[in-house]
């Protein structure tokens, strides 16, 4: 027997408590080595752009300025969580294909090594660089109608990634249906807004080892795509998290730890440089340089016979990918499995596409891709609801999983399965009452459902 008999139901106290209540816990800007470099980042600031030439020259001559770093100093120029379809830095020199094309506003341009922070920012707008405008993306309908610009190389109509579910048959059922539900429902970017925006310091060792402090989700990744990037064995790189101040998903693409590794490896080998690097984003550039929540177009048309029961659904999503991959592909699939909500629906026809834009890429947020389709079938159920008059609490529980229903991938849920219940208790706990079935003895209303009577009561509490 384990000794869990003594820690279910008790209160724990963290073992990070204290020293965060206290302001002893050290975060990635926290971190301080008295003599670090300091790190700025010159962004692209446009959604679509060539470069065409970058003339550092002024920005170099700085008095404090060791160095400037482009996309000619990174040795293989790319990476990506899913996907390495991401330049590390954008323009020419680059040995990536495409890899002088800018695809979104927080492209990173150019990295600026300074003894302090103020003047790497000065350096930094000392950078000149010539750009030609290229035709801006920013609709995932237009992206994919074929008439946009191929925002990369071989993506065809640019979709990043497509998915497709096929269950029962669809076509045959919808005659079948007494009443027929269509909504088009659009989601908005959202934005994680961690406590501490993106942050990180780096250095290398006696043993030539490149330690990169920054926050993370995936250690062992960050580890891969920076020793990738930098042309390194993985163990010649160590990656270390510091606390991390929010990271909702958000973290497990990368931000700036590839070009931490980057500055200590170029200031080491250029001029025999050890001291540590140091990087701290604002708010502005952690809003415009990492990923957001997955915009979403949700078509969504849904069949019932006329006592509520679910038979067919039919619903294509478009998923705003931004201008590269990140999760895109993951989360999409996410959203096939969860897009008809808890609900049965025994024939199914869904269409997903993650779609390339040149809008701020889109990647992991708390609850990867259901939330957007969740809330386009709770809206469908709400509609079919009022259309057949039905109380909508009742017509959720008619048609709620449980283990022995299939999902929309034609699978069965691991047992546990407690969404009725959940059901239950927010419409008691809320007091929930139907217009239509207000009573205490209204025989229309199931025996199995709370009911609702005299003031703000219920005659029983749900099982």
């Amino acid at each position: 027997m384990t000794d869990s008999h003594k820690i279910i139901g008790k209160s724990i106290k963290r073992l990070d408590a204290l020293g965060k209540v206290t302001g002893q816990t050290v975060y990635p800007g926290d971190r301080s080595y008295g003599n670090e470099l300091w790190l700025k980042v010159l962004f692209a600031r446009r959604p679509h752009a060539r470069i065409l030439s970058i003339d550092p020259a002024e920005a170099k001559a700085l008095p404090g300025v060791m160095d400037i770093l482009t996309a000619a100093d990174v040795p293989i120029n790319q990476y990506g969580l899913q996907l390495p379809d991401q330049p590390v830095l954008c323009g020419p020199g680059s040995n990536k294909k495409g890899g002088d094309i800018v695809r979104f506003v927080g492209d990173n341009v150019a990295v600026v090594i300074a003894e302090n922070e103020e003047i790497a920012a000065q350096a930094r707008d000392l950078i000149k660089v010539e750009y030609e405008d290229l035709p801006v993306v920013d609709d995932v309908e237009y992206a994919m109608s074929g008439r946009a610009p191929e925002l990369h190389p071989n993506v065809f109509n640019n979709v990043a990634e497509y998915k497709r579910i096929r269950k029962g048959n669809t076509d045959e059922m919808w005659d079948t249906c007494n009443v027929i539900i269509e909504g088009v429902y659009q989601t908005p970017f959202q934005e994680h807004a961690y406590l501490q925006p993106e942050a990180g310091t780096a250095y290398m060792d006696d043993d030539g080892l490149i330690t990169v402090h920054c926050a993370g989700q995936w250690t062992w990744e960050d580890q891969q795509q920076i020793a990738h990037a930098l042309e390194l064995p993985p163990d010649k790189i160590r990656v270390v998290y510091d606390a991390i101040g929010g990271a909702f998903g958000g973290r497990e693409d990368m931000s700036v730890q590839i070009i931490l590794a980057l500055a200590v490896l170029r200031t080491y080998e250029r001029y025999g440089n050890k001291r540590p690097v140091k990087i701290i984003w604002t708010r502005e550039e952690s809003i415009i340089g990492h990923c957001k929540r997955h915009p979403m177009i949700i078509y969504s048309k849904w069949g019932a016979r006329s006592d509520g029961t679910l038979l067919v659904a039919e619903l294509k999503i478009l998923g705003d990918a931004g201008a590269y991959m990140y999760t895109s592909n993951k989360v999409l699939g996410n959203a096939v499995i969860t897009c008809t909500g808890p609900y049965e629906i025994p024939n199914l026809t869904v269409d997903a596409y993650a779609v390339y834009t040149n809008n701020i890429p889109s990647g992991a947020f708390r609850g990867f891709g259901s939330p957007q389709v969740h809330f386009a079938a709770e809206m469908q159920m709400n509609k079919l609801a009022e259309k057949l008059g039905k109380d909508p609490v009742e017509l959720r529980l008619q048609n709620i999983m449980d283990e022995d229903k299939l999902l929309a991938v034609g699978t069965t849920i691991p047992g546990g399965v407690s969404i009725d219940k959940v059901i239950r208790q927010v419409a008691w706990k809320s007091n929930w009452v139907y217009p239509g079935k207000r009573g205490e003895n209204n025989p229309d209303y199931p025996e199995e459902l709370p009911r609702f009577v005299k003031g703000r009561a219920f005659v029983k509490a749900p099982a």
